[in-house]
């Protein structure tokens, strides 16, 4: 039997790697996983127990920026998310720095009691990416 153990990594294809690694780098304050040289057209982030690699291309057209409406959008990838300790220090420190995908914080709870606030923010390349401070159990 197949046994997964976790995401490994991301691949983030970009139009510009040099935006996108100053985003995720500088804005969002993941470290390097690997030295960044921006004449190798690649760069690699650390985000806990997921690399993510960023990759120069310049092939076709990006699909449209999807919304925080997930029935508003076309089947595939939709998002990254971020878990944060504080949402509201979260979305202060991005204050400015960052297009939000939505107006307000948005909260969605489980019937277990399990539930989130997150907000929902698009990186250079039009990506979404959210910071998203989750709750275990009853509260809200």
């Amino acid at each position: 039997m197949l046994k997964l153990k976790r995401i490994d990594n991301l691949d983030i294809l970009c139009r510009d790697v040099a935006a996108a690694a100053e985003f995720y780098h500088g804005t969002l304050g993941l470290e390097y996983f690997l030295p960044y040289q921006p004449e190798q057209g690649w760069a690699a982030l650390s985000a806990g127990n997921l690399t993510i690699y960023l990759f120069q291309t310049g092939v076709g057209e990006h699909a449209p920026r999807r919304t925080a409406v997930n029935e508003e959008n076309a089947p595939g990838f939709d998002s990254i998310a971020f878990d944060v300790d504080d949402l509201d220090e979260a979305l202060a420190a991005l204050e400015g720095r960052v297009t939000w995908a939505h107006p307000e914080v948005i909260t969605w709870k489980h019937p277990s009691g399990t539930w989130y606030r997150y907000r929902p923010f698009y990186d250079p390349e039009g990506n979404m990416v959210y910071v998203t401070e989750p709750h275990a159990g009853a509260g809200g």
